[in-house]
């Protein structure tokens, strides 16, 4: 009798998971500091065969006349290859605004053809060789639970780069970036081409610290992992208020 209820219970565990949307999620740590000041973010991102998900707290502390810009945001961003749409939300308004993908390119190319106008008359752009000096660890190290080679570059400033030399996107993340490309930009996403430090261009940076006499930058990569979720959180709250801009 123990076996049977034993057997029932992993096929029920089985066939939950096989049903269960795979998603992939990332989370991330930025710290910065300044002469205007300083700020913070966390962010989010959660990705599954249709959908991009984010979800970012951003903190920003103005020092003298900048105190003004003082702000603290909660903002979340929801792309649906379903049915062509970005959803903006405000979490802490509890508010929501939605833009079919026609919207948003249209309002694209207006801003491009104006900027086009603008920039008709700027040239001159000096071109400024410096001698780049960078070094690669030969051993790796353990930097937020990840195994990470320390790359250090030598350029206005130091810049300290912890990258994975195992870990990689999965292809329906890769596909749904490219799809929605056109419709958000986050700033949180380090993704940087590494390749002419000799480092494969698809590599994870795990961890980024830049030191110079403007000030300092630090990413965390702190969660990247598949998970299995229900798509609850991959929609806007019921009790939200939509409106025509957020």
């Amino acid at each position: 009798m123990n076996f049977i209820k034993k057997y029932f219970f992993l096929l029920i565990l089985l066939l939950t998971n096989l049903f269960a949307q795979e998603n992939f999620l990332v989370e991330t740590k930025i710290n910065a500091s300044f002469k205007m000041g300083s700020m913070q973010s966390e962010s989010k991102t959660i990705y599954s065969e249709n959908t991009f998900f984010s979800n970012v707290k951003f903190a920003f502390k103005g020092k003298g006349v900048a105190r003004l810009m003082s702000r603290e945001m909660h903002n979340g961003t929801i792309i649906s290859l379903n049915d062509s749409t970005v959803s903006n939300i405000d979490f802490k308004k509890k508010k929501y605004s939605v833009k079919t993908f026609n919207e948003i390119l249209k309002n694209k190319e207006n801003k491009n053809n104006q900027n086009e106008n603008d920039n008709q008359d700027n040239s001159g752009n000096e071109n400024i060789n410096e001698e780049l000096k960078f070094f690669i660890s030969e051993e790796s190290e353990l930097i937020n639970g990840f195994e990470a080679y320390k790359l250090t570059i030598k350029r206005d400033g130091t810049n300290e780069i912890w990258f994975s030399k195992t870990l990689r996107e999965p292809d329906f993340v890769i596909k749904i970036k490219n799809e929605i490309s056109e419709f958000q930009n986050s700033w949180a996403d380090m993704s940087i081409d590494l390749s002419e430090y000799g480092i494969d261009k698809d590599s994870i940076i795990i961890k980024m610290s830049t030191e110079s006499e403007n000030g300092n930058f630090h990413f965390d990569l702190i969660s990247f992992q598949k998970f299995f979720e229900d798509d609850e959180e991959l929609k806007v709250p019921e009790d939200y208020k939509k409106v025509r801009k957020i």
